[in-house]
């Protein structure tokens, strides 16, 4: 086998194959402790230099997103408010509503009582006065006319007030819907 020698140090052929590797994994090793520290200063370098972005622009941004968003939610405010005013108002035209058809029904109530009575007072003045019969019967029909012309008159009067309220609440949720952050 062939035997290398130096310094005086006979190294053989075996030994030599074992020697070889142990040399190239130190020299890599210190190939590549160069490398990292290379690299080590390079990152230094690129810290040392670095500059952090200006972020005003983006910082007034966000003030200014944050302005409008506090404008939006007082507007939102202000037409809840208004919305809860007009729901007040409402309920206000309902109970209204409500006592003016209480009070009709009331009035056609007594308008019944009153054709009733009449109708009594009639029956017994044909009984009693079989002569004037035709006069007290012109005198009923005007009656009865007339109750049903006042009957007639409080149903369209209720009605024409049902319809101004309709049309009323309708303008006031038309105006707000059309633009709600006006009221």
């Amino acid at each position: 086998m062939a035997e290398i020698e130096y310094g005086g140090i006979k190294v053989g052929g075996s030994k030599a194959l074992l020697i070889v590797p142990l040399i190239g994994t130190i020299v890599g090793g210190l190939w590549g402790g160069f490398e990292v520290y290379q690299r080590y200063l390079d990152m230094e370098a690129k810290i040392a230099a670095f500059k952090s972005p200006d972020l005003s622009q983006i910082n007034k941004d966000l003030a200014l997103i944050n302005e409008h968003m506090n404008t939006v939610n007082t507007h939102m405010d202000f037409v809840s408010k208004e919305l809860d005013l007009f729901s007040d108002e409402m309920g206000y035209q309902k109970e209204s509503l409500e006592e003016q058809i209480k009070y009709v029904k009331e009035v056609k109530v007594d308008v019944r009582q009153d054709m009733r009575h009449l109708e009594t007072i009639v029956g017994d003045v044909e009984t009693k006065l079989q002569q004037q019969k035709s006069g007290l019967i012109e005198l009923i029909d005007k009656a009865s006319e007339r109750f049903d012309a006042r009957r007639d008159s409080l149903y369209s009067d209720t009605d024409r007030k049902i319809k101004e309220v309709e049309e009323r609440v309708n303008a006031k949720v038309q105006r707000a819907l059309d633009n709600p952050l006006a009221n």
